[in-house]
């Protein structure tokens, strides 16, 4: 990853905003919230406990509570239905229940009056101690390459678009017109060029995705879009035999300098047939053309 950053490369990893938090050393400022992110049926049930403890707690400072309304208030404080204790919960971290979250904690049940404690252990162990060693070997790593604290002018969400890429971009022809290159037998005025356009501006995420990913070896756009693509999506014309039929051949691309090889079809539901079909058949594999 540091050497990405370095040589300015794009990563197609799925990576979280608190793994770009321990990046930048800000793991001490994790909450429940971040668990949204790391897995989201875990964090659910943690945000549904969380609201049961406040409610604890407003019933605790209730001053007009007895001793008896009290302990009957917190009785019926649930779960979907079910109290705290019928869910049958242990000190030890959902989904590894050989992972203690404290000592003997497969013996110590999840009750009303523990439950704040196990939540806050819940979160720390999740996204602080239960991966510490993990991330502190990836820093070190990363740190022989290239210095973090370099890094530490950027927002998580910012490191994430420096390493891979701007998830979102919406593709209309007048930003094509204006990043793209047609070349060698294509103009901006040419019928293909002109399809082309079309046909990327109705592309879904997936889509592309695997256009991208076909023509460029990063299924993202660099930050900025198409305009920061470097060097730009230069189009040009695909030659062949005058007894051979430009339909019958599916592009082809060099994706060290981001250039497509498109024959001039003749229609525009055939181009975006064999445009789909090259960049999905053809992921990974390498021709000489």
């Amino acid at each position: 990853m540091a050497k990405a950053i370095m040589d300015f490369r794009l990563v197609d990893l799925p990576l979280g905003l608190p793994f770009y938090k321990w990046m930048l050393r800000q793991e001490t400022s994790l909450t429940s919230h971040d668990l949204f992110d790391i897995d989201p049926v875990v964090a659910r049930s943690v945000y549904h406990l969380e609201d049961i403890v406040r409610q604890k707690k407003r019933l605790e400072q209730d001053k007009s509570q007895t001793k008896e309304s009290l302990q009957y208030a917190l009785e019926t404080l649930t779960m979907n239905g079910c109290s705290v204790e019928d869910l049958g919960l242990d000190f030890t971290l959902p989904g590894f229940p050989n992972i203690e979250l404290k000592k003997g904690g497969k013996d110590i049940p999840v009750t009303i009056h523990n439950l704040e404690e196990y939540l806050r252990l819940v979160i720390f162990w999740a996204l602080n101690e239960g991966v510490s060693r993990q991330f502190d070997s990836f820093r070190d790593g990363f740190e022989s390459v290239f210095p973090l604290s370099h890094l530490q002018y950027f927002y998580p969400e910012e490191l994430d678009q420096l390493l891979c890429g701007s998830k979102a971009d919406t593709w209309d022809a007048k930003t094509l017109m204006e990043c793209c290159r047609p070349d060698h037998g294509y103009t901006h005025d040419s019928r293909a060029v002109k399809f082309l356009f079309e046909i990327l501006s109705s592309f879904d995420n997936e889509q592309q995705r695997l256009f991208l990913q076909f023509v460029t070896g990063s299924p993202r756009l660099p930050v900025g879009g198409f305009r920061s693509l470097n060097p730009p999506l230069t189009i040009v014309r695909k030659t062949f035999e005058s007894t051979e039929n430009p339909d019958d051949f599916l592009p082809s691309v060099m994706t060290c300098v981001n250039y497509l090889k498109l024959p001039d079809y003749s229609s525009l539901e055939i181009m975006r047939e064999k445009l789909l079909m090259a960049a999905r058949e053809g992921q990974q594999s390498f021709h000489l053309s």
